[in-house]
This record gives C-alpha cells, sequence and structure tokens, in this order.
C-alpha cells in the first residue's frame, strides 16, 4: 500500500472512530472517560490487552450476528465439540426455478378519444366517437428461489454432518411480452467458509471468547506480528469475502420487476446506523470524575447484558487489575449495545420491506444487513489492529527524533561495534591505500562504497562499507590465467573481509560500487573476479587505472538460500534432484567469493626491464613513455629491456676488458633509456612513412588537386577584396580606373609567383575561376563605356 493510500485508510478510519466516541460516552457510565489510545498514558502490556480484549469482541459480534440469523445456543455448543476433532464450515447454498405458466390476451384501450362530426348545410347533424384499442397478449412464468446456510463438519457427507440454521423459500408470478426464458435473478451459488478458529476460540460451557496471544512464542513481535494474530486476520479475511459474496448474491432479489411498482427504497440496506463494538480504546483513568459504580459479581454483568439478547460475551476477570484498558463489563455494555442497534435496524427493514412468501422481502433484506454489519466488523477489527501498530511505530519514531532507515541502522552498528570490539579487531572501511611500501608516498585508492537509496538524510552519502578483515603479509601464491596458455602467479599482502548488510523490508537497501582512483603520474592494474579455489583466482574484468583516473564499477549483489532454508526446500526431491541441487550449492559456495587483484605497474616494469629496485620512482617521463610503447604500440618487452649480455660484449670489445659483476643502476638505466629513444625515432620515421604513403595514394586518386593551387585561389580572393573596398571609397574615375590595372598585375604576379612547374598540359580551369573571369571583364568593360561617357561630355 502507498503512502497516499495509506494516508487515506487512516483518515476513513479515525472519522469513523470519532463518530464512534460520541456514542461509547453515551452506553457507559458517565463517570468513564474513555480516550484515543494514543492521547493515553499507557503500558507496553496495555498494547497486548488491547489487542486481546478488540479480537474477543469481534468474535462475540460475530456469533451475535449469527445467532440473529437464527444460530441457537445449543446448536452453537455442538460446533464447539465438532471443532475439536474436525473442521467446522459455514455453507450458503442457493438455487432458482422458473416455470412457464400460461398465456393471456387482454385488450387495452387507447386514453385518447377522437370526435368526428357530420353536418348539413352548417347545421350539426352527427358525431362519431372512436378509440384505438390494443390487443395485447403476456406470457406469465411461475419464479421460486430458496436458501439455506448450513454448519457442517469436515466435508458434511452425512446428514449427522449438516446443522441448518436459517433457511428460506419463495415464489413470485412474473409477467414478460415475450415467451423467451426471464433472466436469472438469485443465481446458483454454494459458498463456503472455514470457522474452525471461530468456534475453537469459545469455552464449551459459557461460550465466552478467550482468544490470546503467547507472548512467549519466538516470532511474536508485536501485538499485530505475531503467529496468533496471523491466524486471527486470515479467519477475518476469509469471512469477509464469504459475507460479501452471499450479500452480492442475494442482492439480485431486490431487482425483479414488481419491486419498481412498490417503490423500495434501497438506501434502507445502509449499516450506518448499526454499532461496531470493535474500537481501540483505552480508560483515562486520571481523568475520570469519580469512581465507576463496582458490579457486586459477575452475575450481574451476565443479566444485564442477557437482557439484551446477547449470545456471546467476554469473560469477566481477565484484565490486569493495573490495565488502562476498558473493563470487560463496559465492552459488554457496547456488545450489547451492538445487539440493540442491529434489533432496531432489523424492525425497520421488516416495516420497509414486504413480507410473505415472496422474493426480496424483509427476510433476505435482514439476511443482507447482518452479513454487511459482519463485514464492517471484520474490516475495522483489521484497522484497529493497524492502528496499535501504527501507534507503536509513531511513539518509537517520536522516541529516537526521526524514521531510521537501513543506513542509519548500519551506522548506530559501527558505533555499537566501537564498543564491543578492541581496536585490533574491530570493523575496518573498505578503504585502502595502494602503496609499494611505507616508505613511498600511496599511488591510489581502493574502496567500496554504498549509497542509500530512497530518502536517508546524511546517510545518501557515499561512505565506504565497513567489513570484518583478516590479514595475511605471507600467503601461498596463487594464480589466474591471462590465456588459455598463459598462467600468472602472483603473491603479496592479502585481505579477507566479511560484510554484514542491513536492509529493512519494503526498502530497496543500498547501492554499492568498487572505486579505484590513481594520483598523477601513477599507474595500477585492478582486476574484478571470484576466487575459484584457495589457490586460483579467475578474473573478469581488468583496467589500468592512471594519471587522476577514477573508475567505477557498480556492484549487483545476488543472494542464495540459507542452509535451513535449503535443507528445507530439497527435503521432497527425489534423491537424483537432491544429489544435483547438493552439486550445485557447493558450486556456488565455491565460486561466489568475490575478489579484487591490484597490481602496481612501476614494480613490474623494473622486473620485466632488469632493472634495480625504485630505479623508476621518480623517472617520470621514462616511464610515461615506457606506458605509451607498452600499451598504445604493443611493444614487446625484450626490444627495451636491459641485457647484461649485450653490454658485456659491448664493453669487451671496446676497452678490451672484462666488466666484473653487475652494472650500476645509472647504466642500466640509461640504456633503457637509449632503447626508448631508439624505439621513439623508428616509431617516428613509420610515421613520416605511413603519411607519405596516404599522401601518394591520395594524389594518385585524385592528380588534379593541388594544395598550393588553393592558397593561390585565396591570394586572389583577398586581392579582388580589397579592390572592392577601395571601389566603396568614392575614388575618382581615373584613379579607379589605375587603381584596377594595378590590382590586376598584382594578381597576375601572384599567379606567376605560386605557379608550379607541371609536366605535360596545364589544369584545366574551375568553373568557379571561369566565374570570376567573366565578372571581371564585365566590370572593365562597364568601365571603359562610363569613361567615354564622361570624356563625351
Amino acid at each position: 500500500m502507498s503512502r497516499y493510500e495509506l494516508s487515506l485508510s487512516n483518515d476513513t478510519f479515525n472519522s469513523k472512530l470519532k463518530k464512534a466516541m460520541e456514542r461509547v460516552k453515551v452506553v457507559l457510565h458517565a463517570a468513564k472517560a474513555p480516550c484515543y489510545a494514543a492521547d493515553v498514558h499507557h503500558q507496553y502490556q496495555d498494547k497486548y490487552c488491547l489487542a486481546e480484549c478488540m479480537t474477543n469482541a469481534a468474535i462475540a459480534s460475530q456469533i451475535n450476528c449469527l445467532a440473529s440469523l437464527g444460530l441457537g445456543a445449543e446448536q452453537l455448543r455442538q460446533l464447539v465439540a465438532w471443532a475439536q476433532e474436525s473442521a467446522v464450515s459455514l455453507q450458503f447454498r442457493s438455487h432458482e426455478a422458473c416455470q412457464y405458466d400460461r398465456e393471456e390476451t387482454r385488450d387495452v384501450e387507447s386514453p385518447t378519444k377522437h370526435v368526428t362530426e357530420a353536418s348539413v348545410a352548417g347545421t350539426l347533424r352527427a358525431a362519431l366517437t372512436s378509440k384505438v384499442v390494443t390487443s395485447v397478449t403476456e406470457h406469465f412464468w411461475k419464479y421460486s428461489f430458496a436458501y439455506e446456510i448450513y454448519a457442517i463438519r469436515a466435508v458434511g457427507a452425512s446428514d449427522s454432518d449438516r446443522l441448518l440454521f436459517l433457511s428460506r423459500t419463495g415464489g413470485v408470478e412474473l409477467k414478460s411480452t415475450s415467451k423467451q426464458s426471464v433472466p436469472s435473478y438469485l443465481p446458483t451459488a454454494e459458498l463456503d467458509v472455514n470457522i474452525t478458529w471461530l468456534v475453537k476460540t469459545l469455552s464449551s460451557e459459557s461460550l465466552q471468547p478467550g482468544f490470546k496471544i503467547n507472548r512467549m512464542h519466538p516470532k511474536c513481535a508485536t501485538p499485530r506480528r505475531n503467529p496468533d494474530a496471523e491466524c486471527a486476520f486470515q479467519h477475518f479475511s476469509c469471512f469477509r469475502e464469504w459475507a460479501l459474496e452471499v450479500s452480492q448474491c442475494l442482492q439480485g432479489s431486490f431487482n425483479l420487476p414488481h419491486h419498481a411498482e412498490l417503490g423500495l427504497r434501497m438506501d434502507a440496506l445502509s449499516t450506518e446506523s448499526i454499532f461496531v463494538p470493535v474500537l481501540p480504546l483505552l480508560e483515562d483513568v486520571l481523568g475520570s470524575n469519580s469512581a465507576p459504580p463496582q458490579e457486586s459479581s459477575a452475575e450481574s454483568v451476565d443479566t444485564s447484558v442477557s437482557a439484551s439478547g446477547v449470545l456471546a460475551r467476554l469473560q469477566p476477570g481477565t484484565l490486569p487489575l493495573d490495565s488502562t484498558v476498558l473493563s470487560i463489563a463496559d465492552v459488554n455494555l457496547l456488545l450489547g449495545e451492538e445487539a440493540r442497534s442491529l434489533q432496531a435496524k432489523h424492525a425497520s427493514l421488516e416495516s420497509s420491506f414486504p413480507g410473505g412468501e415472496s422474493v426480496g422481502t424483509a427476510a433476505e433484506a435482514v439476511l443482507v444487513v447482518t452479513l454487511r454489519h459482519c463485514l464492517c466488523v471484520c474490516a475495522q477489527w483489521e484497522q484497529a489492529l493497524d492502528h496499535i501498530e501504527d501507534m507503536l511505530r509513531n511513539q518509537l519514531v517520536a522516541a529516537i527524533g526521526k524514521e531510521v532507515s537501513a543506513a542509519d541502522f548500519a551506522e548506530y552498528m559501527r558505533f555499537h561495534n566501537r564498543k564491543l570490539f578492541s581496536e585490533a579487531y574491530a570493523p575496518m572501511p573498505f578503504s585502502f591505500a595502494v602503496r609499494r611500501s611505507e616508505h613511498h608516498s600511496p599511488e591510489g585508492l581502493l574502496s567500496i562504497e554504498e549509497s542509500v537509496v530512497g530518502l536517508g538524510g546524511d546517510s545518501n552519502i557515499a561512505q565506504p562499507i565497513v567489513t570484518m578483515a583478516a590479514h595475511s603479509s605471507r600467503p601461498r601464491p596463487m594464480t589466474f590465467p591471462i590465456s588459455a596458455s598463459t598462467q600468472v602467479t602472483f603473491a603479496g599482502e592479502r585481505y579477507l573481509h566479511g560484510w554484514l548488510q542491513h536492509q529493512f523490508s519494503g526498502q530497496s537497501g543500498a547501492h554499492l560500487s568498487l572505486i579505484a582512483r590513481a594520483k598523477q603520474f601513477s599507474s595500477m592494474l585492478v582486476l574484478v573476479g571470484r576466487i575459484s579455489s584457495a589457490t586460483s583466482f579467475d578474473p573478469k574484468y581488468a583496467a589500468i587505472v592512471q594519471n587522476k583516473d577514477e573508475l567505477t564499477i557498480p556492484l549487483d549483489l545476488s543472494t542464495i538460500p540459507t542452509p535451513k532454508e535449503f535443507k528445507d526446500a530439497i527435503s521432497s526431491l527425489s534423491p537424483e534432484q537432491q544429489s544435483f541441487a547438493k552439486a550445485f550449492r557447493s558450486m556456488q559456495l565455491e565460486s561466489t567469493l568475490f575478489g579484487i587483484l591490484i597490481i602496481q605497474i612501476k614494480p613490474q616494469l623494473e622486473r620485466v626491464l632488469n632493472l634495480p629496485e625504485n630505479s623508476l620512482t621518480k623517472e617520470i617521463k621514462l616511464t610515461q613513455d615506457l606506458m605509451q610503447l607498452f600499451i598504445k604500440y604493443q611493444i614487446p618487452s625484450d626490444l627495451l629491456s636491459y641485457d647484461p649480455n649485450a653490454a658485456h660484449q659491448a664493453s669487451k670489445g671496446s676497452e678490451g676488458a672484462e666488466l666484473v659483476g653487475e652494472a650500476p643502476a645509472a647504466e642500466r638505466l640509461e640504456a633503457v633509456r637509449g632503447h626508448v629513444k631508439g624505439m621513439q625515432g623508428m616509431l617516428e620515421q613509420a610515421k613520416k612513412e605511413e603519411l607519405e604513403q596516404v599522401r601518394m595514394e591520395a594524389d594518385f586518386l585524385n592528380p588534379f588537386f593541388h594544395p598550393q593551387s588553393e592558397r593561390i585561389e585565396s591570394e586572389r580572393e583577398d586581392c579582388f577584396q580589397s579592390f572592392d573596398l577601395m571601389v566603396m571609397a568614392a575614388a575618382p574615375v581615373s584613379a579607379y580606373s589605375a587603381m584596377s590595372k594595378s590590382m590586376e598585375e598584382d594578381c597576375r604576379s601572384l599567379d606567376d609567383c605560386f605557379q608550379m612547374p607541371m609536366a605535360g598540359a596545364a589544369p584545366p580551369m574551375r568553373p568557379v575561376q571561369q566565374q570570376e573571369q567573366q565578372q571581371q571583364q564585365q566590370q572593365q568593360q562597364q568601365q571603359q563605356h562610363q569613361q567615354q561617357q564622361q570624356q563625351q561630355q
């Protein structure tokens, strides 16, 4: 249920509770001070007493409603005896029959008369009156129906297992204008509901309900969440559905044609005037004016209640003396008020609906209203118990000051663990600095962070998870494959982490992310996979994190059944299926251990290149060049590593002396730097050759295209643009002519300067150049024509 629906349901319940409170104050003694449970100071045990009292009141209300329909005390004791050995159910049966009776034809005169007058010479001689008579054929049917309500033991196989306490038959004559069958008004139905739990709560002698919540049960959490309350919820839910289906089935009996002629008011079937005695009320002992009159004995309560016609009532003396719950006598008075209002409603229905052996009479109206009232009692009981749970939750939130989320509870557990564990064994955040040793600066950071989904206040800030960790500095070497034929062996420090996730029902929990961050000029290799055995690691993903990179990998968690759930699930399987399930679970347990492997790249480069330890720590440019050669160009390490044999041969050949011992670190580093420089030079030469090859291929595909001719065209366009600007300066005509000739000569000189010798004929002129030349010729002709006109003038 959404928050809006829950709020709407609470508002509806509170409005009904407020309306019922006014009636309770009239029914109870004036000295009583009933109040809402949330407004009265009470103890935690009072909530359990209130839930038990309301459940017993709902049970008594159902029994009294069935008693108003015909269930007697002796019959109820018979049901209690049946429930000790077998299941007890209520069964509603209905069936109808419609038989064709006769056909009648009658004449129906029209209410309109037509008068025709005859006159001679303006004098009225005669008047003729006529009317229309219609012959109507009507078909008559004999419609009959019957329904019964039984209490049955088990499946009701024999007559001794069936107890009838309500039956009704009736019939009516229906009329139609066609011989086709009339529609169904009371469909054939057979509806059952199990009331074993209801009957078992009654005492066999006094017929008083005795519902109790076992507070010592391991699964008992609150007055609402416990096994006894769940059984009650199941019963009231099933009974409510049964009452709704039966009332809807009987509703059709009021839709017959003759009911429209009687003018029945269907709003009379409302149950608003019937009092519901299931209310979450407590007594404000401090607010009462005076002490209420005390009953001399239980018989006084029984007598007052019996006088009101109540079959089931609550047993006195079942509440603690210091409880703030309404007394048993007060609850019995509320049950008496319910019985009185129900009887008054029945009397009102008998005066509003017809009686006799017809269909849709006061008997059906009484049954429909009584079942609807039972439906309201069931619904209000569920809302009242939910109200206790909501009140308990609201009080807890008010005491803490906020609504606790899963992240808040995890923060509480971290606070609790700091007090419970010593520093050596305390859980630690999963955040580790990647460094070679304590004397080196960190090259990066690895962490698993969680971010809360939904509301959580400050808990929405992503932070590392807290794990229980075990550390080993000298573990057994492990291997992982990088191809089908290559295995890599690794050692180093190893951590084993255990993490406990906190999650509330109805909440999505937290999202986990693996985050790896590298500092500038630092690099590391991150491998993510699973631990397949004690000596093997199965990587699934790998990434190089370097130079201020930040790698974020979302982690999707999946759960497997607990050992108890797994054992219960396979208990009814075949031996072969159990064997397969156990083998598959063993594979899950062995291969679901999440593993992260961090490999620092600089130490591995030093080992691959035969360099001393820490020789690349401050060689930033050389390290970056090596990373580029290895990652981008895939250069084999043998071409860049220091070769002691080659250095030995070179020193022996040049100086005639033999080198003894290892070469110094500087010499090794210079050798590697020389290899890198030579490799970079070779790569640059290869780039130039590749570019030249690409240029030659482009020239071959387009032999008439020259980039230098494009530059000449741009220079020509600049010349004409400058020429246009000078014309806009309003210079004299003679200056304009001289200027145009000089600009034209300059453009020609540019053509001569940038023209390249080419074998064969010159390239043809492009269409754009032809248009520009034509425009220039037209402009020159216009200028000459203007000069001639000016000279003549």
